[in-house]
């Protein structure tokens, strides 16, 4: 099934780098793209965006804002978030918001894990594990 990927990164390099990326993994998949997060918020009612990778440090709200943003309107949408920051409050932030982790510099392997992953159906959220319900 085809799905719609923004690709959120102030660097139009690393946003082409990006886009080959996934367009090799997925050549069926429709690519755009957004400078900063203001466009990224522009083009949500635009397309029916399934999965956004953002870039962490850009101009405005960065991409761990963005995502959060992003999420609280289209809770549905996958999220990775690309930066070379890995500070644990960064990656534990990252990981809070249920978004995928990628170090830079991206490896294409890893990104099509992602988008396998990206593009399968939702699991339903672990139970507490605290037993006692009824069953």
């Amino acid at each position: 099934m085809s799905k719609t990927v923004i690709v959120v990164d102030d660097s139009k390099l690393s946003r082409m780098h990006v886009r080959g990326i996934i367009l090799r993994n997925k050549p069926d998949w429709t690519v755009i793209e957004a400078a900063n997060s203001a466009e990224l918020y522009g083009k949500l009612d635009e397309s029916d965006i399934h999965i956004a990778i953002i870039d962490f440090n850009m101009p405005g709200d960065n991409g761990l804002e963005a995502a959060a943003r992003l999420l609280q309107a289209k809770p549905d949408i996958r999220v990775a978030i690309i930066t070379a920051n890995a500070q644990d409050s960064v990656v534990s932030g990252i990981r809070a918001l249920g978004a995928a982790f990628m170090p830079k510099p991206l490896e294409e392997e890893q990104m099509a894990r992602f988008l396998t992953a990206a593009s399968l159906p939702r699991r339903p959220p672990p139970t507490d594990g605290a037993g006692g319900g009824a069953g």
